[in-house]
């Protein structure tokens, strides 16, 4: 399944983030060599991250996602869309 995940950095100064960037890099990649991570953008308000993630469920998601460095530190939170072929073009597909 083809899910999109929207990461949220926390309201927290860079310094508590600091700590965590080179493990949290280092899982990332780890996750797109994987091939979970299909897709990794920087959101352009500095805010946190956008990825496309191909995983068997959205518990598998959240559970993996869970081990990032920043997550497991509250700094960083994922909300998680599950998605599917545009209905509109699945219609006319099938007309």
């Amino acid at each position: 399944m083809k899910v999109i995940v929207v990461a949220t950095r926390a309201d927290k100064p860079a310094e508590e983030f600091a700590p965590h960037m080179e493990a949290e890099s280092k899982m990332a990649l780890q996750m797109f060599a994987a091939d979970f991570i299909r897709e990794i953008y920087s959101r352009n308000d500095g805010m946190g991250a956008v990825l496309v993630i191909e995983a068997a469920s959205e518990d598998e998601v959240n559970s993996r996602l869970g081990e990032l460095p920043l997550v497991k530190a509250g700094l960083l939170t994922a909300e998680v869309y599950a998605v599917g072929p545009y209905r509109g073009i699945v219609a006319a597909a099938n007309a």
